[in-house]
């Protein structure tokens, strides 16, 4: 096989990992912009609507830790045509459901196919191209994943008004099933020569469970990885669900309109994501970063809960701001790389773990704040919230924020360690 074939067969490859990846986002965040209808749909209030979305977290945080030792035996061709399928079954028996819990049960399998979509991506990167390229092709693949979640709210939510919400999914379902079966006949596990690459080092169970305990045992790893978590949560729950109907409530904007508007703050993790990686990694700091972008983040969305009398155009540049400082969340990643160095893909796992833990239990939180401060019974309707309530219930995220700081304070800046010096083998 020649260069430029194998060239254009490693990029295929690589654009179909990352257009799944791209795909899993898309189905992800969808819901946000359907929260109404789906409480019609299934006769549920908002601590019901909240629960439905985080099904999908149920199944994709416990599965991080897994993932990666099933993805390094198996390869990426089988694992993420199986992935596909079943986020493309998924969507089918969430668009079909006539019934709460086969709704939920369709979000599970969308979770289950989603937690392969990264690794999978990881996985095909460092098989098919050198390692000097892997951290630009992680850091491109995160900017790609991040536009399927932009596409998940403003386009989302213009498909729903011309197919509705259970057409929309049923054609996220056609799609998963299509992705499946590209990925099955044109993806590869490995080039035909393995010279040229770095392959992700493969952990055995044994190792899997030695890592673990060294990683649970580091209290710097659960400071990072909580950190992590109340970094994410203004995304996850925000940005993911409850962001929409916030402000179509509180800031009367049409749905189309605010769909657009939480979209920026993809957006702005699009372009902030590579930009502060890029700035990191050149001062050789990560804390800096975390606590001032953490306190900025805090800053501009203050407002946006609670001021309502502000233009769209306003709005829409304090929600891409928060993006952007958001995207510095992903430097606790980087941190948990060098606070674990002797356990580096567990304590990522690790540590996605605990952030995609603590987003399951934030969204159905949130629809239980609105009904608690919410004088009188449950709603059926999340018009029926005061704009008091949306906002008291809302200034959790701002808080997640200013709590990240405080949690971040305590981080300490890792020295090298070298892996000679771990004592695993």
């Amino acid at each position: 096989m020649n260069q430029k074939t194998l060239a254009v067969m490693r990029w295929t490859i690589w654009l179909l990992a990352a257009l799944f990846f791209f795909y899993e986002f898309v189905i992800r965040v969808a819901p946000s912009v359907m929260v109404g209808d789906l409480m019609n749909a299934f006769s549920i209030n908002a601590v019901g609507v909240g629960s439905l979305a985080a099904f999908y977290l149920y199944i994709y945080a416990p599965m991080q830790i897994p993932v990666g030792m099933l993805t390094d035996h198996y390869g990426a061709r089988k694992l993420l045509t199986v992935a596909a399928l079943s986020c493309g079954l998924g969507c089918l028996g969430f668009a079909i459901a006539t019934e709460y819990w086969v709704a939920a049960f369709g979000r599970l399998l969308m979770g289950f196919g989603s937690a392969f979509a990264f690794v999978g991506l990881l996985y095909i990167s460092s098989h098919w191209f050198p390692k000097r390229k892997l951290s630009f092709l992680i850091g491109l693949g995160n900017s790609i994943g991040m536009l399927g979640a932009v596409i998940g709210q403003g386009p989302t939510s213009l498909a729903t008004e011309l197919f509705d919400w259970r057409g929309t999914y049923l054609i996220y379902a056609i799609v998963g099933l299509g992705v499946a079966a590209i990925i099955l006949i044109l993806v590869r596990n490995s080039p035909p020569s393995l010279r040229s690459v770095q392959p992700l080092e493969e952990e055995s169970p044994r190792q899997l469970k030695t890592y673990l305990m060294m990683v649970s045992k580091n209290p710097q790893a659960w400071i990072n990885a909580l950190g992590c978590f109340l970094f994410y949560a203004t995304t996850v729950a925000f940005a993911g669900l409850w962001g929409i109907p916030f402000l179509e409530n509180v800031h009367k904007m049409d749905e189309h309109v605010g769909s657009f508007a939480i979209s920026m703050i993809f957006v702005g993790w699009i372009i902030g994501g590579p930009l502060v990686g890029k700035w990191s990694d050149k001062l050789k700091r990560r804390k800096p970063f975390l606590l001032t972008f953490s306190l900025l983040a805090f800053t501009f969305l203050l407002p946006i809960i609670w001021v309502t009398e502000m233009s769209v155009f306003t709005t829409y540049f304090l929600l891409f701001l928060v993006g952007f400082f958001s995207s510095a969340e992903i430097l606790h990643f980087t941190m948990a790389i060098e606070i674990s160095p002797c356990s580096k893909a567990t304590a990522v796992a690790f540590t996605n773990f605990i952030t995609m833990l603590g987003g399951a239990l934030l969204q159905p939180l949130i629809g239980f704040l609105l009904d608690f401060f919410e004088v009188g019974p449950s709603l059926d309707s999340l018009g029926g919230y005061s704009i008091a309530t949306w906002q008291i219930t809302m200034t959790l995220f701002p808080l997640a924020f200013l709590l990240c700081f405080v949690v971040n304070l305590f981080l300490k800046e890792p020295r090298y360690h070298k892996t000679s010096d771990c004592g695993v083998n």
